[in-house]
């Protein structure tokens, strides 16, 4: 937890690995000096850390033969002492103090001006040499593999002429990460941005406690201190180990991204989703979960915040940041278990949904629509490239995305039915109603693809592994949902197994339901899961499949029944399954209960005239109304 003993910042007792610690008696009696002086105006306010990050990591030691470069500035401690101009009078001393905070605070806002406009545009681009070279190198060799596994002139030719090209773009990688690793990874320039970020971000937490004041902080000054840190974290050679990195001072940023990234005084979208993608980013690794795990504002409030944010603009990083809070845990994933994975953040995620109910019920409904989307995408993206008999690069590479981000999403939904089943077995029956529409959609989505290969193909680019881009990534998921309500109705005695059961077994496409689960079982889970404790729980898979076969088989009889009694004019006109009982007001348009109740989760508006709806009213067959909702 964040307390003050613990923290380490230029201010606090624990000094970050920038500063050198001989001559703290030295800094404490300048500070001291500078102390007194500040004494003389009797203004209130509270004060910055007073300590000048200058001097203090002018000679600093990470090691001990590094060779700093000079500083540019010749002032003292005294001169970088945070000070008031209020009720100073015409002292000569506070006069001269006044005028060197301006020129500090400008020399900041200068500096961090030009670090966004002209320094961290080319440590992005330094950063993506890096990257496109460690990819080239990866399709260099899988092209080499390649190679000697094929015997066709042709496909050698195209091979040898593909391995040329991508190592003409390696040597290129090579020559400008050389450059650029001369140019900004100087240890004394990193040195520089270390106690530049300690301080920034130590200035915005003292600012975004002043209430509407941070409302006027430049928006520049968050971007700099984002793209300063993660340079940092990215700098090569490593400019210290991310342990290092955290525990000597900049466990701050940690709280300030946390605290911020659902702030509503920050306008800019753009802001929201930067502070978004670096919780997104520093989650994939130990040291920094840690880190997350340990703060007190983490603690707190992101698992509600993470919730709340998940939306039409900011749902793709929500999900990543879910996805690796509690990977490792779902069906057939315990081998590629995560080391970053948090026990604890899953229980908070479990504690939120538990204590807020129409939070939680809102990220459902926003989690149903997003999974919906992302497979339609997916299907019309895989029959565009059936259509035109050829896989295109840009139509691979969307094929890819937004199939990845369908797996994550199926993952994200697997953890709720594992940790809160009673949501879809006790809960409204809407949410187990979409929940097995949902599955049965996914399914018939991946078996209308009749070709396996070019499904297989359609996702695989170059330098991709098999094991990341087969059809177990999405149907997984989809095992450990079902398997996860049954485990939760195992020990139960009142029926709510067979309102599974049931929930899929009153769909009106019994065929499907059918196909859908033997192609589940059918599905070779012994070659992908090799080693895995899930291959196990397959035989609950096949215990649940039959008796939906005896149910549907049951039910059939019943519904051919209820079909010839009933009316025309009594069955509902949108999913012709159940009793138009439902009508809105004030148009007295009627539909089912359901389709109404589904339809009012994203819009309040009739889906006959787009009337406002103000009221839903029961309607039963001997009178007009019943009820009002």
């Amino acid at each position: 937890m964040d307390y003050d003993d613990t923290r380490v910042t230029h201010s606090t007792r624990l000094k970050p690995c920038c500063c050198l610690t001989p001559d703290v008696d030295t800094f404490r009696a300048s500070k001291d000096n500078a102390r007194r002086a500040a004494r003389s105006s009797k203004s209130p306010c509270t004060t910055l850390p007073e300590r000048s990050v200058t001097s203090e990591c002018t000679a600093g030691r990470l090691n001990d033969d590094i060779v700093d470069k000079p500083s540019s500035s010749d002032h003292t401690e005294v001169d970088f002492g945070c000070q008031y101009m209020q009720h100073m009078g015409n002292k000569p001393l506070a006069s001269s103090l006044s005028l060197d905070l301006l020129r500090e605070e400008e020399l900041l806002d200068i500096m961090l001006f030009l670090y966004h406009l002209g320094v961290a545009p080319k440590f992005r681009q330094a950063f993506y040499y890096m990257s496109h070279q460690t990819h080239s190198i990866s399709l260099l060799d899988e092209t080499d593999k390649q190679i000697k596994e094929k015997s066709c002139v042709e496909q050698l030719k195209r091979l040898k002429e593909a391995r040329k090209t991508y190592r003409e773009e390696l040597f290129d990688c090579v020559r400008q990460c050389t450059w650029y690793r001369v140019c900004l990874f100087s240890r004394w320039k990193q040195r520089g941005m270390y106690a530049t970020c300690m301080w920034v971000v130590e200035l915005l937490l003292v600012l975004s406690n002043l209430g509407s004041l941070f409302l006027y902080v430049p928006e520049f000054y968050v971007e700099s201190l984002v793209d300063c840190f993660h340079a940092l974290r990215r700098s090569d050679p490593p400019y210290v180990s991310s342990a290092v990195f955290i525990k000597q001072g900049l466990a701050s940023f940690v709280t300030f991204v946390v605290k911020h990234f659902s702030d509503p005084r920050i306008l800019s979208p753009d802001i929201k989703d930067m502070l978004l993608q670096s919780i997104s980013v520093l989650v994939q690794y130990k040291d920094f979960m840690i880190a997350f795990e340990s703060n007190k504002e983490a603690v707190q409030s992101m698992p509600r915040a993470l919730l709340s944010s998940f939306d039409n603009r900011s749902w793709i990083p929500v999900t990543n940041i879910l996805l690796r809070l509690c990977k490792g845990s779902g069906f057939g994933s315990s081998k590629h278990a995560e080391s970053s994975s948090s026990v604890l953040f899953q229980v908070l995620l479990r504690e939120v949904c538990l204590h807020d109910e129409g939070l939680f019920f809102s990220f459902l409904n926003q989690l149903f629509n997003t999974l919906s989307w992302t497979m339609t995408e997916f299907s019309v993206s895989v029959r565009e490239m059936q259509e035109s008999y050829q896989i295109g690069d840009l139509q691979q590479r969307k094929c890819t995305v937004v199939f990845e981000l369908s797996c994550n999403l199926a993952r994200v939904l697997e953890f709720y039915t594992r940790e809160i089943p009673q949501a879809f077995i006790e809960g409204p029956d809407i949410n187990l109603r979409r929940l097995t529409e949902l599955i049965i959609f996914i399914l018939n989505h991946i078996i209308s693809v009749s070709d396996t290969e070019f499904f297989d193909n359609s996702l695989r680019r170059p330098g991709q592994c098999y094991e990341k881009t087969n059809r177990s990534m999405i149907m997984a998921p989809l095992v450990g949902i079902i398997l996860n309500l049954m485990d939760a109705t195992a020990d139960s005695k009142h029926g709510e197994l067979n309102t599974i059961i049931g929930a899929f077994a009153s769909m009106d496409c019994p065929v499907t339901v059918h196909c859908g689960f033997q192609y589940l079982l059918s599905y070779n889970w012994g070659n992908v899961l090799r080693g895995d404790a899930s291959l196990a729980k397959l035989a609950q898979l096949e215990k649940f499949s039959t008796c939906l076969r005896r149910r549907i088989v049951a039910l059939e009889g019943t519904v051919e029944s209820l079909r010839v009694e009933a009316e025309d004019d009594t069955c509902c006109c949108i999913c012709y399954a159940s009793e138009s009982d439902t009508q809105f007001e004030p148009c007295h348009h009627q539909s089912c209960l359901g389709c109404i109740t589904r339809h009012l989760l994203n819009s309040r508006r009739c889906f006959f005239c787009n009337a406002t709806v103000t009221e839903v009213v029961r309607v039963c067959k001997n009178s007009n109304q019943i009820s009002g909702g």
